[in-house]
């Protein structure tokens, strides 16, 4: 093909078509439309290449490890993009027919995006969006893999946070040796301590340090706070298309953890301070998901196809996250049956910490907990296994006011 005609073929492709032209120019001139017959293998499953390459003309299969198959054709508007982007490749390109196709660098179309990035707030390459699949078991498939090959990592909990965690649960440790690890990290403390000496916890005099805070709390409940304020510390973001979705999620999980503190109060099997951290962590894997959608492309800049792919995934995702982190099983069910609103529809189960949290995340939708909320609470299963009416439940909430608010303000001091 002459050269024009190429430059014209291109031009076509993202993110050339959003280049200025003396910066198109410039790239334009290393890359070559190339012929490859068919059967030719442009990239094998777990190839861990330098090219990107895109498809002009033809058709390419393209063919997991599983045997799922999808065929690229050029007429597809997705074949304007580079050809599944992961590393290790998760599919064989090979030709379906002879092709037309051109590649460039990685590390270059990374450069470009970049730069891209800066100047449009946020315009990104993509090509993940033609891969989750409708039920989202592909994106599920690709996010195992990025985890297992250890380029997307889970968020880690402080290692202060998780060291108090573990001097807790040893019976040999006192609170002299509790309070040692938690003057290490002047920020828990300083929560701690204004914890210890809030309506909710005070004593007849102030606590004046560390050691004092913990004997007043108590070991359990340290260990619970501490997990809460270590939690909260990840919802944070620098990306301008995420930060304000992941400082929603931040504010909505404060209101059910306090909404499941009160509650907890009135229902005897349960620890309030437990139920709070359960609040805490209901919806842990939205946050993971929309932090992992900042390395995919049509994720970061499709806001509709992130609500389905969260819809879908978030519980299995939010499991995952607090198995790694090893915690008990009956939270571990918080984040992950949380969106499962009939899970308590059959058997003669009683009502866990997750059943609360639903019925506490009703309530919390609602300004002071209306008896609208209550109407809606009353239709779920888990509020079948509480022992109060919704009109008592209402009431709870509505006396409940004040420690609402000092949660509220507890939780907040990120």
């Amino acid at each position: 093909m002459e050269s024009k005609k190429n430059l014209a073929l291109i031009a076509q492709y993202s993110p050339f078509d959003r280049l200025d032209k003396e910066l198109f120019a410039q790239i334009a001139v290393y890359i070559d439309i190339e012929l490859a017959a068919k059967g030719s293998v442009l990239f094998d499953v777990g190839d861990i290449d330098i090219d990107e390459y895109y498809l002009v003309q033809g058709e390419i299969s393209l063919e997991a490890k599983d045997g799922r198959k999808q065929m690229l054709n050029a007429s597809d508007s997705r074949a304007k993009l580079p050809i599944a982007r992961l590393r290790p490749r998760m599919y064989r390109a090979v030709a379906a027919s002879d092709i037309l196709y051109f590649s460039l660098s990685k590390s270059v179309l990374d450069e470009l995006q970049r730069g891209m990035n800066d100047q449009s707030n946020g315009f990104v390459v993509g090509d993940m969006k033609s891969q989750a699949g409708e039920d989202g078991r592909i994106l599920l498939h690709e996010f195992q893999q990025e985890l297992a090959a250890g380029r997307f990592v889970l968020p880690s909990l402080p290692e202060t946070a998780l060291k108090i965690r573990e001097k807790a649960d040893d019976k040999d440790s006192n609170l002299a040796d509790i309070a040692a690890l938690v003057n290490t990290d002047p920020a828990i403390a300083a929560k701690l301590l204004k914890t210890a000496n809030s309506p909710l916890y005070r004593g007849v005099s102030s606590c004046t340090n560390t050691q004092a805070a913990i004997s007043r709390l108590g070991i359990i409940t340290t260990k619970q706070l501490v997990t809460s304020f270590a939690v909260l510390s990840l919802f944070k973001s620098d990306s301008h298309t995420t930060i304000e979705r992941m400082e929603r999620l931040w504010k909505q999980s404060i209101e059910v953890a306090a909404f499941s503190f009160v509650l907890a109060k009135h229902l005897p099997t349960f620890n309030e301070d437990e139920a709070m951290l359960a609040g805490v962590l209901h919806r842990i894997g939205e946050l993971v998901i929309i932090s992992f959608a900042e390395h995919f492309y049509d994720l970061s800049t499709d806001q509709q196809h992130l609500d389905s792919v969260i819809m879908l995934l978030s519980g299995h995702v939010g499991g995952m996250v607090l198995e790694k982190w090893d915690f008990a099983p009956e939270l571990v069910a918080v984040a992950r049956e949380y969106g499962d609103w009939l899970r308590h529809r059959e058997g003669e189960d009683e009502l866990d910490y997750c059943g609360l949290v639903q019925v506490a995340s009703l309530y919390a939708t609602q300004s002071g907990g209306s008896m609208d909320a209550a109407d809606e609470a009353s239709s779920i299963p888990a509020f079948q296994k509480i022992a109060l009416s919704p009109e008592q439940t209402h009431e709870i909430f509505q006396e409940g006011q004040e420690q609402l608010a000092e949660i509220r303000a507890l939780l907040n001091g990120r």
